[in-house]
């Protein structure tokens, strides 16, 4: 579950006296919005200049930026569905500037290369799945690093990159990949679909196999797929009788 929705209320507390404030200024949403993203073009040309340590206080400014454009919004009572849009069009190009900013200068090292390359696509999927999720109309919020999540280490991962360079790119590469799976997942058990009837009939009982085999079920096929199949199940039994 990302850090947004984990903690809705500390992040409004902190952002919404800075949205209010920066309403009494000439700047719009947008604006901000284009000012996170030209700092995180900034990041990504010094990290690929080998300059880690200032392209990650950079990207903190950057990822600062895109946290007050929503609230400049907010404050504003602003929001329009081409600033929500603009602004998750910055956040795909900002997580591909930083990215490939990184695998620029780690070029020559294969592994670490890899790793990057391998974060940067899972960036990008992790979005994308998501929006296409929501244009049919189904619910994708869920997986173990949204983009919060990511923005957060690789600053940890520019800054302290002495220590926690190739660390924090596995936890991307890895935990992007277990995140893309996760939401493909989510999208796949929320589409109606049958459940084989002789799994149904694995799930029946009380013993510790068939309670294990029932939950494993559910969490595969979807809660609602595999209860609609059981009350299915249970009313063609009744009626056979």
């Amino acid at each position: 579950m990302g850090l947004r929705a984990t903690f809705p209320t500390h992040v409004a507390r902190l952002t919404t006296p800075i949205g209010r404030a920066l309403a009494h200024s000439p700047l719009q949403p947008n604006h901000v919005t284009t000012l996170g993203l030209a700092l995180t073009g900034l990041a990504a040309v010094l990290a690929g200049a080998g300059m880690l340590v200032p392209a990650g206080w950079v990207l903190v400014a950057g990822g600062l930026m895109d946290t007050f454009d929503g609230a400049l919004a907010r404050a504003r009572a602003s929001s329009t569905p081409y600033g929500a849009f603009y602004d998750s069009v910055s956040d795909r190009l900002s997580d591909g500037f930083i990215l490939a900013g990184m695998a620029w200068w780690l070029r020559t090292d294969d592994r670490i290369f890899a790793l990057v390359l391998i974060a940067l696509v899972t960036s990008q999927v992790t979005s994308y799945v998501r929006a296409k999720a929501e244009a049919i109309d189904l619910d994708c919020s869920v997986g173990l690093l949204e983009r919060a999540e990511r923005a957060i280490l690789l600053m940890v991962a520019l800054i302290f990159h002495r220590w926690t360079l190739e660390p924090v790119l596995w936890v991307l590469a890895v935990g992007g990949s277990v995140t893309v799976l996760q939401r493909i997942h989510h999208v796949w058990c929320q589409i109606d679909r049958d459940v084989p009837p002789e799994l149904l009939g694995l799930t029946q009982g009380d013993r510790a196999w068939n309670r294990a085999y029932r939950s494993a079920a559910r969490a595969f096929f979807g809660e609602n797929n595999f209860d609609d199949a059981q009350e299915q199940q249970r009313t063609a039994e009744q009626v056979a009788r």
